[in-house]
């Protein structure tokens, strides 16, 4: 039997054990090479995924944390090839701290989720994703609005594009175009305790 009739197989019936279709999702959220082995990111090890906001993922045999969507999220935006916080940024995730403590409900889980723009060499996009991802998390940490053991940090580079800019822009047009693609997104889950 060939490989690929294999893995057919072995996703088959893992689906069916499983028996829903967002076990089947979180499946399929996970990128596969042309022979149906798990990508995983270069530095860090972590499977590579077409969509961040699913709950878990199935990847090289184990789940991951399961992360639920829900709560509040917000988005801060980086200067070109920086992974420091940017005053505009400190600002929007004091406002954003300042709303999740106003509300009295329990985090229950934080991802922080740090992006690149697609100039540049793939590894040097991951690292500066983890980079940005990091200050943000530090910074949260910081401001005593989440725990380090509630945190998910993920990074993906530039695998995943924000923005759709002409590849005939110049430098200066490209890094400004791009800018949506150089963030870190902050998805918090809370649970009421009224």
């Amino acid at each position: 039997m060939n490989t690929s009739v294999k893995l057919m197989l072995a996703g088959a019936a893992l689906l069916i054990g499983l028996g829903s279709s967002a076990a089947e999702a979180q499946i399929l959220n996970v990128v596969r090479d042309s022979n149906g082995n798990t990508v995983r990111a270069a530095l860090s090890g972590d499977c590579v995924r077409h969509n961040q906001e699913v709950a878990a993922d199935f990847c090289g045999g184990c789940w991951s944390k399961a992360f639920f969507m829900g709560g509040e999220s917000v988005s801060v935006y980086f200067d070109f090839n920086k992974a420091v916080l940017t005053a505009d940024a400190r600002q929007t995730l004091d406002a954003f701290v300042k709303s999740v403590k106003a509300s009295g409900d329990k985090v229950t889980g934080v991802r922080v989720t740090g992006f690149a723009d697609r100039i540049g060499t793939a590894a040097i996009n991951e690292r500066i994703s983890k980079q940005r991802a990091d200050a943000v998390r530090r910074y949260l940490l910081n401001k005593g609005v989440l725990r380090v053991h509630d945190v998910e940090t993920v990074w993906f580079g530039d695998s995943q594009p924000a923005t759709k800019c002409a590849k005939d822009l110049s430098r200066d047009a490209l890094i400004k175009c791009l800018q949506p693609d150089r963030r870190v997104d902050v998805q918090i889950e809370t649970k009421s305790v009224r």
